[in-house]
């Protein structure tokens, strides 16, 4: 009999673990690179060499809202769009449009002189829940992936039963379904009028917040953005210099793994090595920021891994690259 508990306990022991693990393994919030950030499509009428200058403009303007995170960032550039051609790394026709790809480290820099902040291609993958009427309706999913595109924002979309389950004014319901889909935040809609959709009520949740606003259907991605931009984005008015050292740097590819992710982030400037001992990297980062923005895209980010998340005695950072992220 004894034998038999053991077992039974053992089983359901295992049984209990297996559903944690399965919960951690789904509860976490997944980083989605955004393809195709200083890209940008703007239908033009005619191809006359004025009319393509002032496609650029708009294009570049597309492109400063997708890598600031502000909406107005056109606005805010003013003149500058007119010498948006000086940016442009190719250009083409296609079916009414003129697709333009510009210089990455060209605009950023622009964006830096005009006082502009920059956020990186990994970005939070938000869930978007809304009426069941309206996902079944092609125009109104079609407006919202199409204003996600343009700002530069990762979505995953919710099953249509779950708008009917989901109480709008929960914050830690809304939280909690958004941790099931692996989503960052929830940006959920519901009809003011039940006879219109012209006019939609959004609430965008993150980070334990939440934000509503009404509007038409690209309102509730436009939300998104400006909101996680403003988490996200940093701007070019304060630098620091921070020392980290990361562990399991145990051979040539986690070397440079390393190395190129640091590299690649909006926030670091410069990254010095210091000295490489065993399997630790010791690097010095000039950061754009502070220090808690790239401890914010680090956690967000999950590459380099630490219990802490903070500095030892001495100021330094001390993370370590996991194992699947050296190849």
């Amino acid at each position: 009999m004894l034998t038999i508990s053991l077992k039974r306990m053992l089983a359901r022991w295992l049984w209990w673990s297996g559903l944690l693990l399965a919960v951690l393994w789904v509860n976490q919030p997944q980083a989605a690179p955004v393809n195709g950030m200083y890209d940008a499509a703007v239908r033009i009428t005619e191809t006359t060499e004025a009319s393509r200058q002032a496609a650029f403009s708009a294009a570049l303007g597309i492109v400063a809202a997708r890598v600031t995170g502000q909406r107005d960032a056109a606005t805010k550039l003013g003149p500058i769009l007119n010498t948006a051609s000086k940016y442009v790394q190719r250009y083409g026709y296609n079916s009414g449009f003129l697709e333009v790809g510009f210089d990455s480290a060209g605009v950023n820099s622009m964006l830096e002189q005009a006082g502009l902040p920059l956020w990186g291609r990994d970005r939070p993958l938000t869930l978007v829940v809304m009426p069941a009427a309206l996902q079944g309706v092609r125009e109104a999913r079609a407006a919202v992936e199409q204003t996600a595109k343009l700002r530069g924002i990762p979505l995953i979309w919710a099953r249509t039963e779950v708008s009917d389950h989901l109480n709008a004014t929960s914050v830690p319901q809304a939280q909690a379904l958004a941790d099931r889909y692996g989503a960052s935040a929830i940006l959920s809609a519901r009809m003011i009028d039940p006879t219109s959709a012209t006019t939609l009520r959004w609430q965008f949740v993150f980070d334990g917040t939440s934000q509503e606003i009404d509007g038409a259907t690209d309102e509730g991605p436009h939300l998104a953005a400006d909101v996680l931009g403003r988490y996200y984005a940093v701007a070019d008015k304060e630098s620091t210099t921070v020392t980290m050292e990361v562990s399991g740097i145990d051979g040539i590819d986690a070397y440079g793994t390393t190395l190129t992710y640091l590299s690649g982030l909006s926030m670091v400037r410069t990254v010095k090595i210091e000295a490489l001992q065993r399997d630790v990297l010791r690097l010095h980062l000039e950061l754009r920021g502070n220090v808690e923005n790239l401890q914010r895209s680090l956690e967000f980010d999950q590459k380099l891994s630490t219990q802490t998340n903070m500095a030892d005695a001495s100021g330094t950072l001390v993370y370590h690259l996991s194992g699947k992220d050296k190849h």
